[in-house]
């Protein structure tokens, strides 16, 4: 892949990529930067935070319908931070509000499946030669040890979004951590779907692991490669996980 020079000599330090880069529209920044620090929340954060987490491990599933009442009272806030909430969501494409029907959780279909795969091939690769150049050693280093300890599965799944997003800032661009979020959204419920399946994190641990050293070598060229065979792998276990997940 073919990097243009005015991204390789960047005039950012090499710590930028370690907070949230971009300081435009923090509130939305927040939820995709695992580093930036927390605001205090809001009643519409609790719901969105609530709902969102609930959506990405399925327990409201896919094509299911919302009952903002039920939310609010479980809650115990009105129905208006909850609707706000539902119209952040919808604008992460996680639900979709239905007049005269009500808010129903997005499915994932086998063309989404592709859109998630095309995107991640195009744009992880990239974001891996940037983290070459700019990524924090300290934090890559405590991230690797983190690879080789064991793990609950949603505590596997959170290291490996927190590593990728981790990456993807490492481009400072904006409009590239925002669409990811969108992507690392759904991947979130795919790898829940596929996480019975043989070795899926055992794999996916090392090549985690090869991909920071190839990052902390300071090899873009390798960092580039190491990353497409991961999303090659990735990429079967993905359309594995999408088939369960429509079956359920």
């Amino acid at each position: 892949m073919q990097m243009g020079p005015h991204f390789i000599h960047s005039n950012h330090s090499h710590s930028v990529c370690n907070n949230a880069i971009i300081k435009r529209n923090k509130k939305r920044i927040i939820r995709f930067s695992p580093f930036y620090p927390k605001m205090s929340e809001s009643l519409k954060d609790k719901a969105y935070d609530f709902i969102k987490k609930k959506i990405l491990i399925c327990e409201y599933e896919p094509l299911s319908f919302l009952d903002v009442g039920s939310i609010a009272d479980e809650l115990c806030i009105s129905r208006t931070p909850v609707r706000d909430a539902i119209s952040l969501l919808e604008q992460e494409e996680l639900v979709q509000i239905i007049p005269r029907h009500g808010v129903m959780v997005l499915g994932i279909s086998p063309g989404l499946i592709g859109d998630i795969i095309s995107t991640r091939r195009i744009v992880e690769p990239y974001a891996a030669r940037a983290a070459a150049v700019k990524a924090d050693e300290e934090t890559l280093v405590a991230m690797r040890e983190a690879f080789t300890q064991p793990m609950s599965v949603i505590s596997s799944i959170n290291q490996d979004q927190k590593l990728h997003k981790f990456i993807i800032s490492c481009t400072e661009n904006y409009y590239i951590i925002n669409m990811m979020e969108k992507v690392f959204n759904n991947n979130f419920r795919l790898m829940l779907a596929g996480s019975s399946l043989p070795g899926v994190f055992e794999r996916s641990n090392t090549e985690h692991i090869a991909i920071i050293d190839a990052i902390l070598e300071r090899n873009p060229d390798k960092a580039e490669k190491q990353m497409l065979i991961h999303l090659s792998h990735a990429e079967e276990t993905e359309y594995e996980a999408a088939g369960m997940l429509m079956r359920r």
